[in-house]
């Protein structure tokens, strides 16, 4: 029996090492299809444009940890996924077929949704726009204005607010004045997480001198200006705006799965509302809540458990989402958000200082040393 994973982030990865643990590899092939070579531990990019913080200490091949575990891997792009045959094409032609498909290939930003958007944004969303972003950041000069925010439909909103305090931090270090303008769709500041966290970057944004706007959407970007959905017209110098998402280009090619933008409905078990052998883990599903690399492992692992379960017809286990966030605040350390269910009831609580930052440290350092060693 074949189980393949599209995408090793941290949804595909967790689910590969998961089912690893659980199948014998003399009766389950497990079969990893991603067209990165390495793994990124992606909440570290926020400190690339900053910081210098080497490569090495958050990425790592891929291809080693697979044949450690006894994991085929394939590093190839795929054109589609054919639901009805239990295949899929990749890019270079090659056909594989699946008896069950975990599908962790995350999503894109679509810049082109928003008119005037794509080419105007800063971007930490890979390490390349990453040092790009770096490299702008060191050009900024006295009196530049500073535009960043949160558009419609994006569910990572803790980027924009982690790029904000570390971007004050590193204009403060250096003795740099650039006025700032943040917005944000969200009715509040990282809206329904916890209304400490709430207080506390409101509190930081009056502390920084940093101007804002909640409840906006964004109409256009024209002419060095953001338009907004209350009338205001924000110039910029330096603009970084986290875009709406939309799935991978093979969904979009992929004509038995029905999509909405190439995002994958889902049920409670994080199978694919259409095909019972076919789960979706991660950005490209469609469960509601902040997106992290947190709960793509989570989702990855009942995923492959759930895989387990089907295989030996036991009752499936729903996914319950929770959420365990830990948001860098530049000069103020970072900020630990926690709203977990456990059998106690559910535990909520906002810690804010040098703590969280030292545990986000910790994790990065914890995450290679579990994978990469």
């Amino acid at each position: 029996m074949r189980i393949a994973i599209v995408g090793a982030g941290f949804g595909g990865l967790n689910a590969a090492v998961e089912l690893r643990k659980k199948l014998k590899p003399s009766q389950f092939q497990i079969i990893v299809i991603s067209d990165h070579p390495q793994f990124v531990f992606r909440p570290s990019l926020i400190w690339l444009p900053f910081h210098n913080h080497p490569l090495n200490k958050f990425t790592f091949p891929l291809r080693p940890l697979f044949e450690k575990i006894g994991a085929a891997f394939i590093e190839n792009g795929v054109q589609a996924i054919k639901p009805k045959q239990n295949q899929i094409l990749c890019k270079n032609g090659e056909i594989i077929e699946y008896d069950y498909l975990i599908l962790a290939s995350g999503a894109s930003p679509d810049w082109k949704r928003i008119k005037g958007l794509e080419g105007e944004s800063a971007s930490v969303y890979h390490i390349s726009s990453a040092l790009q972003t770096r490299k702008m950041v060191k050009e900024l000069k006295e009196d530049e204005s500073i535009v960043i925010g949160i558009a419609q439909g994006n569910q990572t909103q803790g980027i924009a607010y982690e790029f904000l305090f570390e971007l004050a931090a590193f204009l403060n270090e250096h003795h740099i004045k650039c006025p700032i303008t943040f917005f944000t769709y969200e009715k509040e500041f990282f809206e329904a997480k916890s209304k400490k966290a709430t207080s506390k970057l409101e509190k930081l944004m009056t502390k920084n001198q940093v101007k804002f706007y909640c409840n906006v959407s964004i109409e256009k970007i024209k002419g060095g200006k953001v338009y907004l959905s209350n009338r205001e017209r924000l110039a910029y110098s330096f603009l970084l705006t986290l875009p709406p998402y939309k799935g991978k280009e093979f969904i979009f090619s992929s004509k038995g799965l029905k999509h909405e933008n190439g995002i994958l409905p889902v049920n409670e078990t994080l199978q694919s509302v259409q095909w019972e052998n076919i789960y979706v883990v991660g950005d490209a599903n469609d469960m509601k809540g902040t997106k992290t690399g947190r709960a793509a492992e989570q989702q990855g692992i009942l995923a492959a458990g759930n895989v387990v379960k089907q295989i030996k017809n036991e009752p499936l286990q729903s996914y319950q989402p929770d959420q365990l966030y830990i948001m860098e605040l530049g000069n103020e350390g970072a900020m630990l958000i926690i709203n977990q269910l456990t059998d106690n009831g559910i535990l909520k609580g906002t810690i804010s200082g040098v703590l969280p930052h030292m545990m986000k440290r910790a994790f990065e350092k914890y995450y290679m040393f579990k994978f990469s060693e």
